[in-house]
Order: C-alpha cells, then sequence, then structure tokens
C-alpha cells in the first residue's frame, strides 16, 4: 500500500503531537506525585533560643497546630547557643528540603547587621509567614520622682546619661529600642543589660535601674502587682488595656519610634517553590485556627498588626536590617571581618 506524501507527514505531525501530549501528562504526574509525598515524615522547627521564654513557648504552642494541618509532626528543638548563630548555623546546613522550617524574630536580623556569622540571613533565608507582634513599654518604680515620660525626658535632657535603662544583653534588641529611642527622643542614657529577666526585674524593683523596658505581658505582671509605674507605649496609640488606657503612645508624644519584638518563621532560599507552598499553606491555616486565636488574645500579642505574608515579610526584613545596621554602627557593636 502506497502513501501519499502528504499523509506521511500528518501522520509524522500527529505522532509528535501525541508524544508531547503524553510527556506533558507524565510531567505533571510526577510533579503531582512529588507534592503529594511532602511531607513523608515529621518537620523540625528550629528554635534558636532556649526553653521557656516567650519565643520558646510561641513557636512550642504553634508547631501543634501546624501539626494539625501540615499531616505531619512538627517537631520544635532548640539551639540557643551564641545568641540565634547556632540556630541560624544548624538551619543554613539542613538540606533545601523544607523538613527544617527556623523561627525567627529581629534577633536574627541584628546578628547579620552586627556582622557576628558568616552565614548572612536575607541571602540564605525567604519568609513564610510573620506571625505576631509583640509591643514594648517603659516604665519606672513606683517610687521613682518622675511621674510621666515628660518628666523623665526633661531630666534625662538636663542630666545626659545619668538615667540607667535596662534590658537583656548587650548588642541586642533591648540594646538597639535603647538606643534608638533615646535618638529620637533627643535623650542620653546609660544602657545596663542583664542575663535574664528575672535579673532584670529584681534590678528595677531594688533601685539599680531608673527605667524598665519589656515586653507587654511581662511588663503587666509588675503594673498589677503596683511595683511599676508606666510611662510610655513604643506605639502609634495608647492601648486599650486594663491599667495602660492613659499611657500614652510614643508617637503621640511626637517621638517617632515603635519598635518591638516580632514573630516568624522562614526557610532556606533554594526550597522548591511546591514544597513551599505546602508550609505556607499549613502555615496559614494555623494563623486562622480558633486555638491560635485564643493563644493570641491571652498572651496580648494581637493588639497590633503582626500579620504579614511572605512578600511584604521580606521588604520588612531590609528596612529593619538598615536601622539596626546604623544604630549598632554608632554604638559600636558592628564587628569589622
Amino acid at each position: 500500500m502506497k502513501f501519499s506524501k502528504n499523509l506521511v507527514m500528518a501522520l509524522t505531525v500527529g505522532v509528535l503531537i501525541a508524544i508531547a501530549v503524553i510527556t506533558d501528562i507524565q510531567d505533571v504526574s510526577v510533579s503531582s506525585a512529588n507534592l503529594e509525598i511532602f511531607p513523608r515524615h515529621s518537620v523540625e522547627m528550629v528554635i534558636p533560643f532556649g526553653t521557656g521564654g516567650a519565643s520558646d513557648i510561641f513557636a512550642r504552642q504553634y508547631s501543634q497546630i501546624v501539626s494539625r494541618y501540615l499531616g505531619e509532626s512538627l517537631v520544635a528543638i532548640n539551639k540557643s547557643g551564641a545568641g540565634t548563630i547556632e540556630g541560624l548555623l544548624y538551619a543554613v546546613n539542613a538540606p533545601a528540603d523544607g523538613y527544617t522550617i527556623l523561627e525567627i524574630t529581629p534577633s536574627l536580623l541584628i546578628v547579620e547587621a552586627q556582622n557576628k556569622s558568616s552565614v548572612k540571613f536575607r541571602t540564605e533565608f525567604e519568609p513564610l509567614l510573620k506571625i505576631q507582634n509583640d509591643i514594648v513599654l517603659f516604665g519606672v518604680a513606683d517610687n521613682s520622682p518622675h511621674n510621666t515620660v515628660e518628666e523623665l525626658l526633661t531630666f534625662a535632657r538636663e542630666n545626659p546619661g545619668n538615667l540607667k535603662i535596662g534590658g537583656l544583653s548587650p548588642g541586642g534588641l533591648d540594646n538597639y529600642i535603647a538606643s534608638a529611642f533615646a535618638e529620637a527622643a533627643g535623650i542620653e542614657w546609660t544602657y545596663v543589660p542583664y542575663k535574664s529577666g528575672a535579673e532584670l526585674k529584681a534590678a528595677i524593683l531594688g533601685g539599680e535601674l531608673d527605667v524598665y523596658q519589656d515586653k507587654l505581658i511581662s511588663f503587666m505582671g509588675l503594673v498589677s502587682s503596683g511595683d511599676v509605674r508606666p510611662l510610655v507605649v513604643l506605639n502609634d496609640k495608647r492601648l486599650d488595656v486594663p491599667g495602660l488606657q492613659d499611657v500614652p503612645g510614643s508617637v503621640e508624644k511626637g517621638i517617632n519610634f515603635t519598635q518591638g519584638s516580632w514573630r516568624g518563621f522562614s526557610i532556606r532560599k533554594d526550597t522548591p517553590l511546591e514544597i513551599k507552598n505546602v508550609l505556607i499553606e499549613a502555615f496559614q491555616k494555623a494563623y486562622d485556627d480558633p486555638q491560635y486565636k485564643e493563644m493570641e488574645e491571652r498572651e496580648m500579642t494581637n493588639l497590633v498588626p503582626g500579620y504579614m505574608e511572605a512578600g511584604e515579610f521580606s521588604n520588612s526584613w531590609d528596612a529593619e536590617y538598615e536601622n539596626f545596621a546604623t544604630i549598632f554602627k554608632e554604638l559600636g557593636l558592628v564587628n569589622q571581618q
């Protein structure tokens, strides 16, 4: 049987099209199969802080909620050495396969801004979600002569460096907040670092410090007991919290500084997009879960907007990094390598 040249060409084209269609179907099947098998086992959540602190408690509680939507356990592990650097190194040396999540706070950006590690956080990691913000307050002991933030600032301007404000660790977030606030307010005071929150509270109650700074949930314990008088909230407005309704926000007083802490999660930058999307979906569902909403209301981390999706969160990293780098350079706390 003889075939015309046109028929042969038509048959050839048909065969090629069929092969292409089958190949596309196979590619889709392979892609779907890869998506379906993640996660195949438990996922690690690296907490670059010690046990018992606010970030550790948050991450452990949140991981339990995420596990329900991920289909596998999200196992929290602490890698707290060297001021978050141990956790950073552990996570960056893990495979970029989605099985290692790194909890993040401003501390990771501070490490980079101070050039403390050869691993540059923003180069190696990308965000999943930002979950919450913590608000910071300044106050004084109940027997302090300073009854308002105006009185405190007036004294600080007239007596540069005389007031002592405490915080956790030198070169950390508390150090930045104290120094950047002072610069924005046009004052000078002396930052005194302590090893723990317990020591910090003992220092303000014992008269070693003039000014106490802390996150809202910790601060409120001393307000409720009457030991500390709150003077200013680092926020653009007052908080609708019993005992704080009359405490002004920093912006209200003309001090354009509102830095607090925040918490979120990140993964290695070269993690496959399909896997990243699975994780984002699970973390997002956990954020919307009623159990988490109850948790943030109980811990008062829902008073200012904290949620950010990945793209917006990434942009905020760059802005905060620049602020950290500027202040710590002025303080002489940037390593020269």
